[in-house]
């Protein structure tokens, strides 16, 4: 499997937190039957430059194709893809709430969808696929997105965005908020992003425990739910199983196959902890 990744650089930097691609040109260049995307807090736009892939939602049942360019919102259940020989994908994925700055278009009732990048980035998108199709290089398809998107961004959604960044280090800062602000940073979650603090809150605390499983392959969930403001347990594995689908301890007994190797060493600063059980296959070593 062919696979890049870079990080921005510039303006781009605050809103953008990696450029990705994969292709797949042979049938061992695909590690495993179904991938398996946990809930993040961040919107991906991809372009699919090859074969037709498949993307299902909550279960592995019902897939859909994708094909051109594509929005695929936040989501707060775990998604799933099929890919097949001749996949090539280009992706660009945001920080939170990176891409409201660049359109004014409201995410709410996005959750868990793909949409058209024209419903987003107007009609003049539209033209990227085409460019980006004749181009020969990774390095060239940035330059292409970047040229295009760099002239968008709108100094009043910057100004809200900054603002929601604000209400981030409140909420992580575990300070006690009063009904009326917390309303206020409700609206602006659901505006830029499409999710509640809440759901954000649950994502990201989720994908720590993930990140820890990774780390140290054990489930001690007693010292993960103190560590993480859960409840208890019992209201961690609830929360784990609802945006993963996975019990703690069926994850763990998954990551604990996994063997260290160079290519998770190279790019673990871009992939979720998901991603280390499947690219950690053989066929990266």
């Amino acid at each position: 499997m062919l696979i890049h990744y870079k990080k921005p650089e510039g303006v781009l930097a605050h809103y953008i937190d990696h450029f990705w691609e994969k292709k797949m040109e042979n049938e061992d260049d695909i590690p495993y039957e179904v991938e398996t995307i946990f809930p993040e807090d961040q919107v991906v736009i991809t372009f699919s430059l090859g074969n037709t892939y498949y993307r299902a939602v909550q279960t592995p049942n019902k897939f859909e194709p994708i094909q051109g360019a594509i929005v695929e919102s936040l989501h707060t259940l775990p998604t799933y893809y099929k890919h097949q020989v001749g996949n090539h994908i280009f992706g660009i994925k945001f920080n939170l709430g990176g891409l409201a700055c660049f359109c004014s278009v409201p995410f709410k009732n996005y959750n868990n969808t793909n949409a058209d990048i024209s419903q987003f980035l107007g009609d003049a998108s539209s033209g990227l696929l085409p460019e980006l199709l004749e181009s020969t290089s990774f390095e060239d398809r940035i330059n292409i997105f970047e040229k295009f998107i760099t002239p968008l961004i709108l100094e009043n959604r910057v100004k809200k965005w900054d603002r929601l960044n604000q209400f981030v280090a409140i909420l992580e800062s575990e300070e006690e908020i009063n009904t009326a602000l917390y309303k206020t940073i409700t609206r602006s979650f659901i505006e830029l992003t499409g999710i509640t603090p809440k759901e954000y809150l649950q994502i990201k605390r989720i994908n720590q425990s993930l990140a820890y499983f990774a780390q140290h392959k054990s489930s001690k969930n007693q010292e993960l739910a103190d560590l993480l403001g859960f409840y208890d347990t019992a209201h961690f594995n609830h929360t784990f199983k609802k945006f993963t689908g996975k019990t703690p301890q069926s994850f763990v007994s998954e990551i604990e196959k996994m063997e260290p190797n160079e290519f998770i060493d190279e790019f673990k600063q871009y992939i979720s902890p998901e991603h280390l059980l499947y690219y950690s296959s053989k066929k990266h070593s």
